[in-house]
């Protein structure tokens, strides 16, 4: 079975638990490799590029992103080579991903701490958080492991629709237990067996 996830809709990855699907990402990370099957990045086949080369070339927004117990700053800047992250594009990756409203709010603003692994801050914000922090990682390819995970249903809806308008544009690999993110120019993959999959 081959499938490739384009920029036209993401690609999501279902499947009862169990059957492989952060294994999945972890593959297209490089983190692991295939026993069998085989994938390629923008037309490159996976074997033929490094590890660093893969990565280098995804963002990653995990189930359960860490959030440091530091700033909104701190954390944004995380994204950077350095921490070299501007002000401005920190301002627009929270916007973005629905955060602007909050921050401007805050007296501190970038500069509110957040507690420890995130705990001044609600699941759903924590999960913004982290996604905005992938988008200004400024990768071709996003990686979503269940982002709506714990998630009451308005505030997960309205995340899956700011990080549709966020990752507009770029090639996303999301898996998922929940059957709502599937938009309608998504194509699925439903994991029972192996299948060949190419990204970009």
């Amino acid at each position: 079975m081959a499938l490739t996830a384009d920029r036209q809709g993401w690609l999501v990855v279902r499947g009862p638990s169990g059957v492989g699907k952060s294994t999945l990402l972890a593959v297209l990370m490089a983190a692991l490799r295939p026993r069998a099957g085989d994938y390629a990045v923008a037309g490159v086949p996976a074997e033929a590029l490094t590890g660093d080369d893969l990565r280098a070339a995804m963002a990653w927004l995990p189930q359960e992103a860490h959030v440091f117990a530091s700033t909104i700053r701190a954390n944004l800047a995380l994204a950077g080579p350095r921490g070299a992250v501007d002000e401005d594009a920190m301002l627009a990756a929270l916007t973005a991903c629905g955060l602007g409203p909050l921050v401007a709010g805050l007296p501190d603003g970038l500069d509110t701490p957040v507690g420890s692994g995130g705990t001044a801050l609600s699941g759903g914000e924590r999960r913004r958080l982290a996604a905005a922090r992938a988008l200004l990682a400024d990768r071709d390819v996003v990686l979503l492991d269940e982002p709506t995970a714990h998630l009451d249903r308005p505030t997960a809806e309205a995340l899956v629709r700011d990080l549709r308008t966020a990752l507009t544009g770029r090639v996303v690999v999301c898996v998922t237990h929940d059957d709502r993110v599937v938009g309608p120019d998504d194509t699925t993959l439903t994991l029972e067996s192996r299948a060949r999959v190419a990204v970009g």
